[in-house]
């Protein structure tokens, strides 16, 4: 294009701007220093509703559901004050074609000498994405509820069917000693499906308890005393390290709960014995702190460590008529514990041989 036909087209009288913003497939508004809109493009109208001369010298607020307007008044003030761009996302009831989820984007306007003229503001629509993830997360969680049924129905019918087997036993055995015997192991194998029971209330449980709150560290120390003598009998040595780190409130039940499941998980790696080493220590900032339980057992495979947290997921088996039962639900509940603290599990190899669990929990700041 020509200077001359750029100077046409761009010229003096403002037509080519004002019909881009007109014009332009999203929706924009624009307002004064005072928030009193000036523009309300057709994209707008569109999207939210009100034509353009009913909007016009009206506050910028009034674009927002009655109920966030105020809310929406302090964010347009902090805007102009730091003059930087804020975002936000709100839910539009009130519009046509049905609700919709938005991401309103808010810029200053400054002139060249930076004092402000007005306030722009872009809004985004985004349902149609919302819906997708929303889809998306319903599918994943059918998903892992089929998992669930499954592994569920495959656990209970072993018990079951080992329950089934013991009480024929006892009705037909004429051996009084014989009787009792397929009697306790009937009673061992509905104990186990109690059992069961407690450990997938604790996976789908999602309420939170904050009436036993106590300090990480003094939690960690509880938890090493209580369970040291029974250690020490298993030919397991606990290794503690605690360094400074600030302060972190836990439920001491479920962090025991956590601790325990990860006792156990390391227990069955080492049957001849070993070494536990349990680390306090901060984060890789000071917004959070990190505990690490690692054992210098067995270890886990490369390729089951993206499995581990799955619930029943295990590579132990389970014996009905035993006396061991390993539904591989320890560290699912021990990772959906940790998710509803605010806290992040991982688990990794390590090269001397073993397995290590890093959780990290985010620090107190109040």
């Amino acid at each position: 294009m020509s200077n001359a036909a750029n100077e046409s087209t761009f010229g003096a009288s403002g037509d080519f701007h004002r019909l881009l913003c007109r014009d332009a497939a999203i929706a924009m508004v624009a307002a004064d220093s005072d928030f009193n809109i000036r523009l309300w493009n057709q994209s707008a109208v569109k999207l939210l509703g009100p034509q353009v001369e009913q909007m016009q010298s009206q506050p910028l607020s009034m674009m927002m559901p009655a109920d966030m307007r105020d809310l929406f008044d302090r964010l347009l003030e902090r805007t102009v004050t730091r003059m930087e761009t804020s975002e936000f996302d709100v839910r539009m009831d009130d519009v046509p074609h049905g609700p919709k989820d938005l991401t309103v984007f808010l810029s200053p306007v400054p002139d060249a000498d930076g004092v402000i003229q007005g306030l722009s503001a872009w809004i985004i629509d985004q349902t149609r994405h919302v819906q997708i993830a929303q889809k998306l997360d319903k599918a994943e969680e059918m998903a892992s509820l089929g998992t669930l049924a499954s592994g569920v129905a495959h656990h209970f019918n072993s018990i079951l069917g080992g329950v089934s087997t013991f009480v024929d036993f006892a009705l037909t055995s004429g051996d009084e000693a014989s009787m009792k015997r397929a009697l306790q192991m009937t009673a061992d194998a509905s104990l186990r499906a109690s059992r069961l029971t407690q450990s997938l209330l604790s996976f789908v449980k999602h309420e939170s308890h904050r009436s036993d709150l106590a300090d990480l560290t003094e939690v960690i120390l509880t938890f090493a005393h209580l369970v040291e003598a029974p250690l020490t009998d298993k030919k397991i040595e606990l290794d503690l390290h605690l360094h400074p780190v600030a302060v972190v409130a836990v439920e001491a039940n479920r962090m025991h709960q956590i601790l325990g499941n990860l006792l156990t998980n390391a227990e069955e790696a080492m049957p001849d014995g070993g070494m536990i080493r349990l680390t306090v220590g901060q984060g890789a900032d000071e917004s959070e702190a990190m505990l690490t339980f690692a054992d210098n057992g067995i270890g886990i495979p490369n390729e089951n460590l993206e499995f581990v947290f799955d619930p029943f997921f295990t590579t132990k088996g389970m014996e009905i008529g035993g006396e061991q039962m390993n539904p591989g639900l320890g560290l699912s509940v021990a990772q959906g514990i940790v998710l509803e603290m605010g806290g992040k599990i991982s688990v990794r190899t390590r090269k001397t041989g073993g397995t290590e669990f890093i959780i990290k929990l985010p620090v107190n700041t109040d």
